[in-house]
């Protein structure tokens, strides 16, 4: 599995939304061990400022097509909506350091954690979150 993270400083989780972030953390995870990380370049967004345009979140989609989880501290209404509808997760968390946030993730921490269900629509717990 691959975890997609956005950040702006590599350390990080960017507090704004996802697709806006100046680069994302691409972490593959294996039998619950972090086995890979790989940092890539959000191209679409300019140095300075992120600048939401049409069609921002299928590049940032095509950009990480290979992630099946994103993981931020925020995500557009919109942009969560396209995304979820791709078939990938998307978890928010109220923890910045990225280490911390995947460590916890792997260790099973519901706390600081809501999974967005695409049924209802909405984020939630991962306590509430229901398996297909």
């Amino acid at each position: 599995m691959k975890v997609a993270i956005g950040t702006d400083d590599k350390r990080t989780i960017r507090k704004s939304h996802f697709y806006g972030s100046r680069y994302f953390l691409v972490i593959e995870i294996l039998n619950a061990q972090v086995v890979a990380k790989e940092l890539r370049n959000n191209t679409y967004v300019e140095a300075e400022k992120a600048k939401e345009d049409q069609g921002q979140t299928e590049r940032v989609i095509n950009l990480l097509k290979d992630c099946s989880l994103f993981m931020a501290r925020s995500f557009g209404r919109r942009s969560v909506l396209e995304i979820s509808s791709c078939g990938i997760d998307c978890i928010t968390t109220d923890i910045e350091n990225i280490n911390q946030a995947i460590s916890s993730y792997l260790d099973g921490q519901v706390k600081g954690f809501e999974y967005f269900d695409r049924d209802a629509k909405a984020f939630m717990p991962c306590t509430q979150r229901a398996f297909k």
